[in-house]
């Protein structure tokens, strides 16, 4: 029985038995921040097993699908293990109970063809709080099984506990397949539970049938519920009479596709084995995290999908495939599953570019640091030691090279690398990053603020900022730093401290004695130090003092925060739900905002954005601070950072009915306080994340003045009305359009002869024609242009150009499908190039462009460049 026709036999078979068929939910959980992956069936239906929201029908059953990163780096070396699965169950809201969910679960194994003789079932084996789930065992043995196929089971096995400290829980009665003693261990007593491969768990049945409170009492719930789980991959196993996940039809094709691409035969070693299934494997879950909005990054959801891409081209790579494959394996998942999955479908093309432009990216880092990694694994082997920390941290640190990617590789060598130390590496260095910010921040040696801080821990500042500007407060402690200023620990402070993105507030502190202004407030873990200017006098520990923010500043910093959240909900309206922010940074006088995005915004797009945020601000709406729960936080769907650690409590900040966002930072009351908001760019800042700058307020009205200022200085110099700018705008570039073409048309002799003489000068390389020269051109587009000519001429030649273009090196490296084909990239011979000009530059496999400032490098870099080129195509 192949897979679609295991999904249509379930959801068919459950149909008929009164259950509703509901929609697969995405991989990534809505509202719930509390996991990273939907990782179950029940999981979207959490709210309906606790009471919190009312099901459409008490019996509901779906087919969905779900994402695991526990068993990332056993993929491919085990039959069984998996990230991407899909998960069937049915699903009773105090309906149906015990009996039901064992009968049916027999019935339909019966009509998936299980020999009920190979079957055999776990129950919950009671502890001293839960006892044995008795009614389970009459029930299975109702149905013929006997106390030697009844096997029972811990908590740790047989026991669904609650989605949270307190809620509903059961235990749970799984059914398991028998291989057969031949697949089994030694142990004569060997049975579900046990580690061997001889019995494989096809379906989970789990009685909800508990209350849990916060002590951890069990009290019986007055409707109990059914939560199942079988997996579409072990019951395929079953029915197609298999013992390995990958021989299935799920897997079969997708291993097959990568043997061709390979060149290789699927069972040609070990090692090719392994390499093909987990390109498999990881080409299906890649292709539905992109389907479901998510895009290679450094934290989160983000860096599993960046991890499992990369792992399977590291794997790849490992047994000959040379040029990009993954998104071609991607497009095979989507020809298999598109038809269960219409969304696969529509998703096709950024599934191909995402995966696609992440492979081309990590080649070059893997190129590098396996060199590296290679090297250094082969000196521990022969000293008899570990890979050292070190190394695995220069790979990290200096090209990018993943540390879980480096554990593998050091395991395959059968050899292990100090976790710990590399840990502490990194610690060290996000220490380093962290006072160093500290330091620019106030000029002081890098641990001279976090020393104070240590000394004077058990003085903790109590902020008040959110409600008052002013306060009269206590200096509790005061110490002067190297560069002359002073720290200041103050009893109760209004200066919010640098987090979060936003800047830190500056204001006055007064006493009796002196006068400090206020430069920097620093943060530590809910503690605060301020730095500040002695402007009259001095200030000694235990004066009171007067503490005021500088309330101009604090107002437009807030403006720009509040703008700042309702940029992030018009990003969300206008380019879709997939939008996340990645970043943010709030000064006075402009903001930033980093997002995920799967493509650039167009210029259209971004006007809608800038028009609905400055709707906003006319409409007037309510901006609400409150603090909450998390857990209620997250219900009321406010968004957070995954990867911010939140505590029990968490600050909310709410814009109307439309916008909430868990924030520490100061905002306005009311949007209309904004005035008004401009975006002054939009440009991307990595692998699909992009970076808008915008201001607002004065800023903003400001930046409209000086336009208008350039506008009536254009009209003036064009000798027209502001308003006909446009129109003397457009006839003066017909009038330059005119003469561009008869320059062009003036010089073409000229260039033809220059192209021509280019030619001649080329040299054979591997059989190839390479010119690599340092014409003289007026323009950069110029040298595209010769560029054109030539390959018009000798479409085989591959072309190094540096050239010196109004004081700074222009180039541009063009190669032929036929060098690309052989392996030479235009983009690579380039990177090679720049070093020498100080530069940098990119483009595609056929054609990329750079420039840098060195003059004097140009012949180093063209020598490096055709270095490069006879390397590529002479070996």
């Amino acid at each position: 029985m192949n897979a679609a026709d295991i999904r249509d036999l379930f959801r068919d078979f459950f149909v008929e038995k009164g259950h509703l068929a509901g929609e697969p939910a995405s991989l990534v959980p809505a509202g719930d921040a509390s996991v990273l992956f939907t990782t179950a069936g029940m999981q979207q239906y959490k709210s309906y097993f606790l009471g919190v929201d009312t099901p459409p029908a008490p019996r509901l059953t779906t087919c969905q699908r779900c994402f695991r990163t526990s068993d990332i780096e056993n993929v491919g070396k085990t039959a069984r293990h998996l990230t991407f699965f899909e998960m069937l169950g049915n699903f009773s809201f105090g309906d149906y109970f015990k009996a039901d969910a064992i009968a049916w679960a027999l019935e339909l194994s019966d009509r998936f063809g299980i020999d009920r003789g190979k079957v055999w079932v776990s129950v919950f084996g009671g502890d001293d709080q839960v006892p044995v789930d008795d009614e389970a065992v009459a029930l299975w043995k109702s149905h013929g099984f006997g106390d030697e196929r009844i096997v029972r089971l811990g908590r740790k096995d047989n026991f669904w506990g609650p989605a949270g400290p307190t809620g509903p829980c059961g235990p749970c009665s799984e059914l398991y397949y028998d291989f057969g003693p031949e697949m089994g261990c030694d142990d004569p007593a060997c049975a579900p539970g046990c580690d061997c491969d001889r019995f494989l768990e096809y379906w989970n049945l789990v009685f909800v049938q508990y209350e849990m409170d916060e002590g951890g009492a069990l009290t019986p719930l007055p409707k109990p519920s059914i939560d199942t789980g079988l997996g579409i991959e072990r019951i395929a196993v079953i029915t197609q009479g298999l013992t390995n996940v990958f021989d299935t039809d799920l897997f079969v094709p997708l291993v097959a596709r990568g043997a061709e691409l390979a060149g290789v035969e699927p069972a040609a070693s070990p090692a090719v084995t392994r390499a093909l299934r987990t390109m498999a494997e990881h080409a299906r879950g890649a292709a539905f995290l992109v389907m479901d909005g998510i895009l290679p990054g450094n934290d989160g959801r983000d860096y599993v999908l960046r991890r499992i891409i990369r792992r399977a081209v590291q794997q790849g790579v490992a047994i000959g495939l040379e040029r990009p494959f993954l998104a071609t394996l991607a497009e095979s998942v989507v020809e298999q599953m598109g038809a269960a999955y219409p969304r696969l479908t529509d998703a096709r093309p950024e599934i191909v570019r995402v995966i696609g432009e992440e492979e081309v990216r990590f080649r070059h880092t893997l190129q590098q640091g396996t060199v590296i990694l290679d090297e250094a694994l082969r000196r521990a082997r022969d000293a008899g030691a570990e890979l050292p920390a070190e190394v695995a941290f220069e790979l990290h640190d200096t090209y990018g090279f993943p540390f879980d990617l480096t554990r593998e590789i050091a395991a395959e060598w059968e050899m292990s690398v100090d976790e710990e130390r590399f840990e502490h590496l990194m610690e060290e260095q996000r220490e380093r990053a962290r006072s160093a910010q500290r330091a620019g921040a106030f000029n002081s040696g890098p641990g001279e603020l976090d020393e104070f801080q240590r000394d004077h821990a058990s003085l903790p500042v109590s902020f008040v900022g959110y409600e008052r500007l002013e306060v009269f407060t206590v200096i509790r402690v005061c110490g002067e730093l190297a560069d002359g200023r002073v720290a200041v620990k103050l009893a109760e402070s209004p200066f919010y401290a640098e987090g979060g993105g936003q800047v830190a507030d500056t204001g006055w502190i007064h006493t009796d004695s002196g006068k400090l202004e206020v430069d920097e407030v620093v943060r530590f873990a809910g503690d605060q130090v301020v730095v500040a200017r002695r402007i009259e006098g001095s200030v000694v520990a235990g004066e009171r003092a007067k503490a005021m923010v500088n309330a101009v500043r604090r107002h437009q910093t807030a403006c720009n925060h509040t703008a700042t959240h309702l940029l992030h909900n018009a990003l969300r309206i206008v380019l879709g739900e997939n939008v996340r922010q990645a970043g943010s940074m709030v000064r006075p006088d402009r903001l930033r905002f980093d997002f995920s995005v799967r493509r650039a915004p167009t210029d259209d797009e971004l006007r809608q954005v800038e028009d609905l945020v400055n709707r906003r601000l006319v409409e007037n709406h309510a901006v609400r601070p409150f603090v909450t729960t998390r857990e209620y936080a997250t219900e009321i769907g406010a968004v957070g950072l995954f990867e911010e650690k939140y505590g029990e409590f968490v600050r909310v900040l709410e814009i109307d009915d439309f916008s909430r966002e868990l924030c520490g930072g100061t905002h306005v009351s009311s949007t209309s306080q904004i005035g008004l908001f401009k975006i002054l760019s939009s440009q991307s800042v990595g692998a699909n994340t992009r970076r808008i700058e915008a201001i607002t307020s004065a800023a903003a009205s400001e930046h409209y003045r000086e336009l208008e200022h350039a506008w009536d200085a254009v009209a003036a110099a064009l000798g027209v009305k502001p308003e006909r700018v446009p129109a003397a705008v457009g006839k003066l570039e017909a009038q330059v359009g005119e003469l561009r073409t008869k320059l062009k048309a003036a010089e073409s002799g000229e260039r033809r002869d220059l192209a021509g003489e280019l030619l001649a000068q080329a040299l054979d390389v591997g059989g190839t024609a390479v010119v690599a020269a340092s014409p003289q051109v007026d323009a950069a587009d110029e040298l595209l242009a010769l560029a054109d000519e030539l390959r018009q001429r000798r479409s085989d030649a591959v072309l190094l150009f540096m050239a010196a273009v109004d004081g700074r090196v222009a180039a541009v490296v063009a190669a032929s499908d036929a060098a690309v084909g052989r392996g030479l990239h235009a983009q690579d011979v380039l990177r090679t190039m720049m070093p020498a000009v100080e530069g940098k530059g990119g483009g595609k496999p056929t054609l990329a462009r750079g420039g840098g400032p060195a003059l004097d490098g140009i012949p180093a870099g063209l020598e490096a460049g055709l270095a490069r080129v006879r390397e590529l195509l002479e070996s």
